[in-house]
Order: structure tokens, then C-alpha cells, then sequence
């Protein structure tokens, strides 16, 4: 049964409630790559709502026909519903200008230190009064450490309800992240295997073959672990050791990971690099000791998973790109074959997402050797959809399922706040170690960490 939200003229007539998303930002890079395209996705589908309107907002007063154009072909049916607006969100009068409508998604794709003001301004200037129908979509990351995000939470907390802030992180709309969950809760095979009496250790690695391209000035004041480790590697690692919630909504999810995350904490053995060619990109300080590399150790305190080390890696430059968890089953108590294999259990999660389960299995012959099987299912991912086509119909829909809790970020900000230590009085190493273009970090250290299983 569809339901169609009316408003009210006067006693005899009604029209339908208007919806829209303003785009703040939308003269840079990420409204072009992703977000309109995303949305026109969303449009194709006709997921939209009727008579949505898309409106791009910036400082920039280039007028709504040079920014359509800016943002390249797209159907005029589609570019109907979109306007653009020149507003400055740190002038709350100047956002005076947006469209009045009676549900709105606000997209904050602007540089981070601009977050705590557009919050004040949207709301001092009742854009964001009802909290029901207005609402914030913030991109990563949320703070730059863990006193700052801790400071821009208590600015939300003072001018929002939770239920109106999306925390996004690409990574939480991805298909086969997502299939994590399903994988896990959805079948009784796994779940009996998942935790210390059965993990031997969890590999996670989120490995890229590209530089900062183009993105040099941001990440010199970022590094790896801001760029990386705090968000989508402590989300994958989150879902991978949740409880099962109660029930498949935000609440109880969100409830779970932040649990989980908040029994988390580094090990000691954490090893930070920099590609050797890094210093060399436009951009750079060419004195930067910025990371573009890290691995070491996560260990959850709780009666799941006491003792069982999470491996991570994570860098640029590397030999493989790919995001991949691998859990590695203790061997038999009792070893009865010649050349027995502990077992694996591999989610692929970009590129070619799969599932491996790798088991031994008795090699043809007269003989009592066992070789290694590989049971495997791959993912359709080419059917899937992008992840912020995903977050931004969970945005435009209310569902704030795949977004991330003012919780999780505070705790993720807290596992990784020694690594962003810098000079001589830091508790662990975090000057990075000089290691080649195209090689897995600094291999004489990363090597003492793990037997690593690089993935192929």
C-alpha cells in the first residue's frame, strides 16, 4: 500500500508534501563524482520522491546553468529538479535563500572545520527546527581526533537530536560490507566457529595501488589512520565482531557496534610507514612525516574474543588493491594427516567480492595426505549499487541504519588517539618507517607483527 503525505491549502484542497536535499559543496569534487550521479541513479529507479528537488549550494555565483553544465550530461527530465543556490554557511542570512520545503536533507560536503558553524547557522535559522522532517548528513571525518570530535559532538548535541545527524561512511553503504551481517546472522554454519575457542586470528587489509591523487593537500594534514583506520577499518571490524542484534534496525545494530568497539584497543606492535616516493607528490611538505601506511593489532576485551589478535594493513602504494577480511581457524587438537592446513574463511570485499570457505580434504591416492579445497560463492557485486546511492536514499528515507552513532565515532577516535601522537614523548613509534613503492610497508617490521595471508 503506497501512502502519499498530503498537505493541507484549506478545507477542500490538498497538495503533496514537498521533499528535497541541499548540497552544500556542490561545486567541488565529490558533489561531481558522486553525489549527483548517485542521486540521478536514484532517479533512474524512480526512488526519488515525486517533485524531489536537488538544490546545489556554495559560495561560488556561477548561476544554476553553468553548474548543471559543470556536472555533464544527464537527461533534462533530471535536470529539471535541480536548482542552485550561492549562500555561505558560515552567514546564517545568507542562507535565507534555500528553497522552503517541508522535508530536507541537508549535505554537508564541505571542509570539516566549516561542520560546527553550519550546524549553528542551520539551526539558528530554523532550518532544522522539526526533527522530524530536517536533517544533517555529515561526511567523515567527524573531528580530527578524539578532543575535537569530542568538541564537535557537544556543538550536535547542543542544537540537534540524534534521530537528525547521518555520520556517513561509504563504506557502511557498500553491498558486501553489508553482506557481512547477512552472511554472519543469516545461517547457523558460521556463527557456531565465530570466536576464540575456534579463531586462531582475523586478518583485515584494505590495501590500495594508487597515491594520494590529487588529494595531496588533504591528506598531508590527514595521514592513513584519519583516512582509514579510524572509520572504514573499525567499521568492518566492528561488524565482523558484533553481537547479533535483537532486531535489523539503527537502534540495535548501532547498539551493538559501539559495544563492541568500546572493548577494543590497540596492541603493541604497531607499525606506521611512508611510501619512499610520497615526499615527492605535489603538495607535500617535503619534510612530512605523515603516514601513508599502518599495521599492527586490535584486541577486543570481551567474552567473545579475549585473546584472539585482529591483524590489520592498510596503505597506499601497495602490490594489490583490495579490502579483504580472512579468519583463520585454529588447527585440530590432534594433527591425523600428513600436510593438514588450519582452515580459512576469506570475505572478499572489493575488487571480484566473494566468499571462500578453504577446508582439507583427502588427496586421491593410496595415502593419508590431505590437500586444501575451496569452497566458493561469488558475489554479484556488479548487480549491487554505489555506496552513497545507498546512504543517500537511507538519508532522503530516514534510516540511519547504515550510519555511524555519535558512540561509535567517539570510541574509534579513542582505540586510534595514540597513533596520532607526534615528537619524542609519544607512548608507541609513530614516525613512519620509509618503505618501496609497490611493496607490503616495511617488511622487516611488518613481518615480526604476523604470519601475514597477503591477499591475490
Amino acid at each position: 500500500m503506497k501512502i502519499t503525505i498530503m498537505k493541507q491549502k484549506n478545507t477542500m484542497e490538498m497538495e503533496p508534501l514537498t521533499r528535497g536535499i541541499v548540497l552544500f559543496g556542490a561545486t567541488g569534487d565529490l558533489c561531481k563524482r558522486k553525489l549527483i550521479p548517485a542521486l540521478h541513479k536514484l532517479w533512474e529507479k524512480d526512488l526519488l520522491p515525486k517533485g524531489f528537488i536537488i538544490t546545489g549550494a556554495a559560495r561560488r555565483d556561477i548561476g544554476v546553468d553553468a553548474w548543471k553544465k559543470s556536472l555533464g550530461e544527464y537527461p533534462e527530465e533530471f535536470l529539471h529538479q535541480l536548482d542552485y543556490v550561492s549562500c555561505d554557511l558560515s552567514s546564517q542570512e545568507s542562507l535565507n535563500k534555500l528553497p522552503e520545503t517541508d522535508d530536507t536533507t541537508y549535505f554537508l560536503s564541505v571542509p570539516p572545520e566549516r561542520y560546527e558553524w553550519a550546524i549553528i547557522n542551520l539551526k539558528q535559522g530554523g532550518l532544522l527546527d522539526d526533527s522530524e522532517t530536517s536533517r544533517v548528513v555529515i561526511e567523515k571525518p567527524f573531528g580530527y581526533d578524539l578532543k575535537s570530535a569530542d568538541h564537535l559532538q557537544s556543538v550536535v548535541e547542543r542544537h540537534l537530536r540524534e534521530k537528525q545527524v547521518y555520520r556517513i561512511d561509504h563504506y557502511l553503504g557498500k553491498d558486501t560490507v553489508n553482506n557481512i551481517l547477512a552472511t554472519r546472522f543469516g545461517n547457523v554454519l558460521l556463527e557456531p566457529l565465530w570466536n576464540r575457542e575456534y579463531i586462531e586470528e582475523i586478518q583485515i587489509f584494505a590495501t590500495e595501488t594508487i597515491g594520494c591523487e590529487g588529494r595531496s593537500q588533504y591528506y598531508d594534514g590527514a595521514g592513513v589512520v584519519r583516512d582509514m583506520l579510524q572509520n572504514h577499518m573499525l567499521q568492518i571490524i566492528a561488524l565482523i565482531a558484533m553481537e547479533a542484534p535483537c532486531r535489523m534496525d539503527a537502534k540495535e545494530i548501532r547498539r551493538e557496534k559501539v559495544k563492541v568497539l568500546s572493548a577494543t584497543h590497540l596492541g603493541e606492535d604497531m607499525i606506521l610507514g611512508q611510501y619512499e616516493t610520497y615526499r615527492d607528490e605535489e603538495g607535500v611538505d617535503p619534510d612530512s612525516h605523515t603516514p601513508t601506511y599502518v599495521a599492527g593489532s586490535l584486541f577486543i576485551d570481551n567474552w567473545r574474543w579475549k585473546g584472539v589478535p585482529f591483524r590489520f594493513m592498510t596503505g597506499k602504494k601497495m602490490p594489490y588493491q583490495c579490502v579483504e577480511v580472512i579468519v583463520k581457524l585454529k588447527a585440530p587438537p590432534l594433527g591425523l594427516f600428513e600436510g593438514e592446513t588450519p582452515g580459512r574463511i576469506v570475505m572478499r570485499l572489493q575488487p571480484h567480492a566473494h566468499l571462500d570457505i578453504q577446508i582439507d580434504v583427502k588427496s586421491p591416492g593410496l595415502g593419508d595426505s590431505v590437500e586444501l579445497a575451496t569452497l566458493t560463492h561469488r558475489y554479484p557485486d556488479w548487480l549491487g549499487v554505489d555506496g552513497y546511492e545507498k546512504l543517500l536514499y537511507d538519508a532522503i528515507e530516514g534510516d540511519q541504519s547504515h550510519f555511524v552513532h555519535s558512540e561509535e565515532v567517539i570510541e574509534s577516535w579513542r582505540i586510534v588517539d595514540d597513533l596520532l601522537c607526534t615528537g619524542d614523548s609519544c607512548p608507541i613509534r609513530t614516525t613512519p618507517y620509509i618503505h618501496e613503492v609497490g611493496s607490503w610497508g616495511p617488511r622487516n617490521e611488518t613481518d615480526s607483527i604476523t604470519n601475514w595471508d597477503y591477499p591475490e
